[in-house]
């Protein structure tokens, strides 16, 4: 079936879209570094969080991936174009971050923390619409590959300044997330001009978290790889926060915030940046249950050696190893659906996908500091390990399934 778009416009679509994405990729690099350790440093260090609260701010992301369907649903109902409405919920964002920098006690900055991560979220959902739509499947693991590398590059860059910042001018913290508010903002401005279309009218029936249980119910392949999702989720997102608090926190090595900027996102943001290039080819080259498995060895790895090291170089290596892996989670978990979903309802997979992400990723933090308490720093990480081994014969159940064997034909 030929496409309505001539040739010639789907390129100049494709291209408008990835510059305008790579500029994006500039600022996520650096609210993502922002939210997931100077957030959670600010804290730990400046209002002396206790673990709830902690955990409720490791847990914001994932909160607000749970409610994607229903902003999806809101998103439909608006008719505006997903970029568009994209760039809305990045001011609100700004504000909320805006909001952080201003809190002058540990609810106000957790509650604001939160409203704008909840915001943020959301991108990854709508961006999967303006993916399957303004890339060929063939280019799509390449091109998303340098918003990876570009993220992580300038992410390292910021953060590195922000880490030593706090190490000389902790009682001015609010300046770092005036920055963060103005990153957003332009995130919002590179949203505007990237060329989308509405999301199709909701059915009857209203998009909801339940209903993504019709959809891996009905798809039974669909269903499996998302407790494999699910199961490697739990290994992964559990040591997210207590990276932080091994680096920085009491029991922990005790380290500077310049250090910890270096270990935490230097290291981590470098090894993420050079093997980007690398999984963006591979994802569109191989099958994908194996390159899923292939990125499993460097996480499983990564938690091993990162929580048994005693040294700097110790945690650096363990800090690469994650950074190696994530640089292709990154792009697996941006764009698999993609592999597997029927023509035209990616959008609708991808936010099953994304709310189960959520629930996981509201779980798991709590979870990280409960094997804490019970086993120490070294049980998180065979835990982890553990949790990712068993995600990956999971995987392994469906490598020969036909759906995926078509895939690696064409």
């Amino acid at each position: 079936m030929k496409s309505d778009i001539p040739a010639g416009k789907k390129n100049d679509k494709a291209e408008l879209t990835f510059r305008y994405d790579l500029l994006r990729s500039t600022m996520t690099g650096v609210l993502e570094t922002g939210f997931s350790t100077f957030g959670l440093l600010v804290a730990i260090r400046i209002f002396q969080a206790p673990e709830s609260f902690k955990g409720l701010l490791a847990a914001a992301v994932s909160a607000g991936l749970l409610i994607v369907p229903w902003v999806m649903t809101i998103v439909a109902r608006s008719r505006l174009s997903v970029t568009t409405f994209g760039a809305c919920l990045m001011v609100s964002s700004a504000a909320c971050i805006a909001g952080t920098a201003m809190a002058s006690d540990t609810a106000s900055y957790t509650i604001c923390l939160i409203g704008a991560q909840l915001c943020a979220a959301q991108l990854p959902g709508l961006m999967i619409h303006v993916y399957a739509r303004n890339y060929s499947p063939e280019e799509r693991g390449r091109r998303l590959s340098w918003n990876v590398m570009v993220s992580a590059l300038i992410g390292m860059g910021i953060s590195y300044g922000f880490g030593v910042f706090l190490d000389n001018n902790a009682e001015n913290y609010a300046w770092i997330f005036i920055g963060m508010s103005i990153f957003a903002l332009s995130s919002a401005a590179t949203l505007l001009p990237m060329p989308s279309e509405p999301l199709d009218p909701p059915k009857e029936k209203q998009a909801s978290f339940f209903s993504g249980f019709a959809i891996a119910w009905e798809d039974k392949l669909f269903g499996r790889m998302l407790i494999g999702w699910m199961v490697m989720g739990f290994g992964v997102l559990m040591t997210l926060p207590l990276r932080v608090e091994y680096l920085a926190g009491e029991g922990g090595l005790g380290m500077s915030n310049e250090e910890v900027a270096l270990v935490g996102v230097v290291t981590f943001s470098t090894a993420r940046m050079l093997s980007s290039r690398i999984w963006g080819s591979l994802f569109d080259r191989l099958h994908f249950i194996g390159f899923r498995l292939i990125l499993n060895v460097f996480l499983l790895s990564s938690s091993l050696v990162f929580f048994h090291a005693e040294s700097f170089a110790g945690v650096c290596a363990g800090s690469a190893l994650a950074g190696f892996g994530t640089g292709g989670s990154t792009i697996a978990w941006s764009l698999w659906v993609t592999k597997l979903a029927p023509k035209g309802r990616e959008t609708e997979y991808m936010g099953t996908h994304i709310a189960f992400t959520g629930v996981r990723g509201l779980m798991a933090p709590f979870l990280g500091y409960w094997v804490l308490s019970e086993v120490g720093f070294e049980g998180v990480g065979l835990t982890s390990a553990a949790f990712i081994l068993a995600s990956s014969f999971i995987f392994a159940s469906v490598l020969r399934h036909p759906r995926f064997q078509q895939e690696s034909a064409s």
